[in-house]
Parts: structure tokens; C-alpha cells; sequence
């Protein structure tokens, strides 16, 4: 459970860990939009007959989430204008050490882009030298221009880095890099749910009423770096600003009592913003066991706000 440390493992978790990362189709840990999952590993991938039972049984647990999450878009496609949900995925990509320090990154291109709605941007990409690493390299910016440069021309993407001599052990060939990246929804229509949240008729001012605000955290931001393992990265929408009268309402009670609180504040409280309803995440862990799991969580990011 969130918060609560897992005990030492019974045995090394990284093996699976790796496998599971690897399994995880185009859209990542958060996306919603996968098709299929990839087959699984062959016996030369695995140690023993648990492993393989283990594999098997965390491959039909996932499946069964997301068949939970894709129920759960039906809502989000009966609502378009609300603001589209970031997609994350963790890819991996191949690498080699070239001289003078430098790392170089092949990422196919379908896997960065696959399933994405055609006007998505790059938002983050963060590189991991292995996938247990605690600290994380920010790659955004070299990995925009690529994807700017080349285009659509080319089956991958190549980047170059330059890394400080303490990296270039982590990543010895004995290494996985893992690349989260967190892609989000084209910016021409993020401006125009921008507009239309704007004119929405608060009486206090622009930006001042209930609303979804966004922001960045990390899982230390979270305190959950002990426990989780993907993604690194969330993009915590929550409920922020005033509930005037006849604002967003829930119900008639929230009218109501806005009207009182404006009457009399000291009789009745204002009306708060609270969500009004949310975006599924799966979350990849350890249990208490030291296992590694996928946990769906219905009630972590806000999707749209109302006033109560």
C-alpha cells in the first residue's frame, strides 16, 4: 500500500522487473490506448518453472486492468472537452559507449510514437541507466530536436551524449537504460480548452474559480521512491480556486450554500472544489512481498473539477 515500506525481498526482484518493463506496450505505464500485449518471454528468458508461473499470472493481471481502464474511457469519450490526459511510455532503448565519454541511444521511432494522437508533443523524457537506478537524466531537449530534425524519415531515432565519468560505469553493457517518456496532447487544443476555461463566467477573474491545475512531481516529490517503480514521473492534476455562486455547481445544496456563505459567511462555508472525477494510473511496485505488481488507482488524478 502507499506509504508502507515492503519488506526485504525473498529474492532479487530485477530479472522480473526487467521482463515487465519490457512487456509494457506502446503508451507506457499511464496510457490507455494499448491494442495488444507482446508474447511471452521463452524459457531462455526465464530461471524456473515459478518464474514462468509468476510471468504468467502478473501478464493476465494486466490484461485485466486494462480491460477495467478502457471501460472506464467510455466516460472520457462522451466528455471531448475536457483536457486529454498525458500518456507515459518506458521504452528500451539499444546503446553503446563510444569514446571520449559519450553514450550513444537507438530508439525505433514506432516506439516512441505508435498509437499517439498525430499532434502529440514530447513534454519530459527522462533516461535511466538501469532500471533500479534511483536518480534519473533529463534527455528531454536532444530528444525534441531529433524529433523535430528527422522528422518522419528514419525507422529510429539516434542521440548522443555525453556522460560524467560516474555515469559511464552505470552504464557498462551489463546495464538496461530504460527512457520514460511523457508525451501530452497537441497545443492547439490545449489553447482552445484554455479559451474556453477562461470564458467560463467567473465572476472573481481569469483563472481564479474552481478548475484543474497541473503539476510535476516526482515519486520523491511523492515519498514513494521506496516503493514504486514506475513511472518516475506524475502529472498530478488537482482541484484549485473559489466556488462563487451558481459556479460549477455539483447540485442544488451547492448553489445553495453559496448563496448562504455570500449572505452570511460566518453561518455557512463556502463551497469547495473538489474533483469530480478521475484518471485511472497503473502504477508498477513492490508489494510487501518484495514482488513486483501492477496496481490500478482510481482516485489519484483529478480528470475534471465541480464545486460542493
Amino acid at each position: 500500500m502507499p506509504g508502507q515500506l515492503p519488506s526485504p525481498p525473498r529474492r532479487s526482484p530485477t530479472l522480473l522487473m526487467l521482463l515487465m518493463l519490457s512487456w509494457l506496450p506502446s503508451g507506457g505505464a499511464l496510457s490507455l490506448a494499448q491494442e495488444h500485449l507482446p508474447a511471452l518471454p521463452g524459457p531462455s528468458d526465464v530461471h524456473s518453472s515459478s518464474d514462468v508461473s509468476r510471468f504468467r499470472e502478473l501478464r493476465k493481471r494486466y490484461e485485466d486492468l486494462l480491460t477495467r481502464l478502457r471501460a472506464n474511457q467510455t466516460w472520457e469519450d462522451s466528455n471531448p472537452n475536457l483536457i486529454p490526459a498525458p500518456q507515459v511510455r518506458i521504452v528500451t532503448p539499444k546503446f553503446r559507449l563510444g569514446p571520449g565519454g559519450h553514450l550513444h541511444l537507438r530508439i525505433p521511432r514506432v516506439n516512441l510514437t505508435e498509437g499517439l494522437p498525430a499532434a502529440s508533443r514530447l513534454h519530459r523524457a527522462l533516461l535511466r541507466l538501469s532500471p533500479t537506478a534511483r536518480s534519473s537524466w533529463d534527455v528531454t531537449r536532444p530528444l525534441r530536436r531529433q524529433l523535430s530534425v528527422g522528422g518522419s524519415r528514419g525507422s529510429a531515432i539516434h542521440l548522443r551524449l555525453l556522460q560524467r565519468p560516474d555515469q559511464l560505469l552505470e552504464a557498462l553493457p551489463a546495464g538496461q537504460p530504460q527512457l520514460e517518456l511523457h508525451w501530452r496532447p497537441s497545443s492547439t487544443r490545449g489553447r482552445r480548452n484554455t479559451h474556453a476555461h477562461t470564458r467560463d463566467g467567473c465572476p472573481l477573474g481569469t483563472g481564479r474559480c474552481c478548475r484543474l491545475q497541473s503539476l510535476r512531481a516526482s515519486l520523491e516529490d511523492l515519498g514513494w521512491a521506496d516503493w514504486v517503480l514506475a513511472p518516475r514521473e506524475l502529472d498530478v492534476r488537482m482541484c484549485v480556486g473559489a466556488c462563487p455562486s451558481h459556479f460549477r455547481s455539483a447540485n442544488t445544496h451547492a448553489q445553495m450554500q453559496a448563496r448562504l456563505h455570500g449572505l452570511n459567511p460566518d453561518a455557512a462555508p463556502a463551497p469547495c472544489c473538489v474533483p469530480a472525477s478521475y484518471e485511472p494510473v497503473v502504477l508498477m511496485h513492490q508489494d510487501s512481498d518484495g514482488r513486483v505488481s501492477l496496481t490500478p488507482f482510481d482516485d489519484l488524478v483529478a480528470k475534471d473539477c465541480h464545486c460542493v
